[in-house]
Formats: C-alpha cells, structure tokens, sequence
C-alpha cells in the first residue's frame, strides 16, 4: 500500500464513541474487531468526518469537520493535526456542538438532494460554510450553478497545466 494515503481511524462503542466518515471515497478500509478500522483516502479528497463521544451526562463532544486529504510528502506548514487522521489534513471545515453540526448536515443533505456527491463540491464552499456558521450568519445553499462553474474552473486548470 502506498505511504502516501491519509488513514482516519473509525471507531464505534455504543453509547460511548462514534467516530466515522460521512461521506468519502476510500482505496481501502481495514476493519479491525468490529467496532474499530481504518479508511485509506488518496492525497486530495474531500472527506466528512463526525465526532461523537459521550460523557457521564450526555454528548462530551459533538464534531464534524471536512478535510482534505494530504500526502506525506507535502509541506507540513499546509498539514493540519487532527485526531484519527495520519498524517494530518487540511480543515476546510470544523463544526462543535450540536447545533452547528446539525446545521451542518442539513446542508450536506441538501447537497444530496441535488444529486451530488459531497465529496464533489468545490472546497471554497465548505470554507463559505464555516465562517457563516461559526459567525451565526445565514449561509447561501449549494447550487447547481455554482457546481457547474466548479467543475469548468477544474477543466480550464487541467488544460493550464497540459500546456505549461
């Protein structure tokens, strides 16, 4: 297996930890006993990952991030620690507590909704959606337009780059 996909370790103890990816394109997944494993993801992919652990009285920690996967390789002032992730990711999106994940989801649905794959959408969107979250504003919902001019920006820098 190549040295330079990112590992996110899964992990699921009823009533206690849930840790697993929303939404992704794993090369590989390694499941250990039953309630732990590991997903291998290739160097930038966007990847949904929810946090969940629980305390005495209720929910201690309530998280959803979207990150981008990163090789080795990279410099590692762009490699961000985040825990279950090797060798690190870049946080495009990092949502606490129950409300902002729930709003968080709800947008991830809509997306869904439209027929897209969350780990398609454009990562400026996901970094729209932490600053207006994060500042309780209103965020603009993903659109099928915007899709559209993602993916013809990505066509005209792919063809930037056969012609250098």
């Amino acid at each position: 297996m190549s040295s330079d996909l990112t590992r996110v370790e899964t992990l699921s103890l009823p009533d206690r930890v849930n840790q697993y990816m929303r939404f992704g394109r794993p090369v590989r997944k390694v499941t250990m006993p039953a309630y732990r494993g590991y997903e291998y993801y290739n160097p930038g992919q966007l990847v949904g990952y929810v946090q969940w652990h629980a305390g005495e009285y209720g929910s201690r920690l309530w998280r959803f991030m979207v990150l981008m996967t990163v090789s080795r390789h990279d410099d590692q002032g762009n490699i961000q620690v985040v825990p279950g992730v090797m060798p690190g990711a870049r946080i495009l999106l990092d949502m606490e507590g129950a409300h902002k994940v729930r709003k968080t989801l709800w947008a991830i649905d809509h997306i869904e909704q439209l027929g897209l794959d969350p780990a398609d959408v454009s990562p400026a969107y996901y970094g729209h959606m932490h600053q207006r979250i994060t500042a309780n504003c209103h965020y603009h919902r993903y659109t099928m337009e915007q899709h559209k001019s993602f993916l013809k920006g990505q066509e005209v820098r792919c063809e930037n780059r056969q012609t250098r």
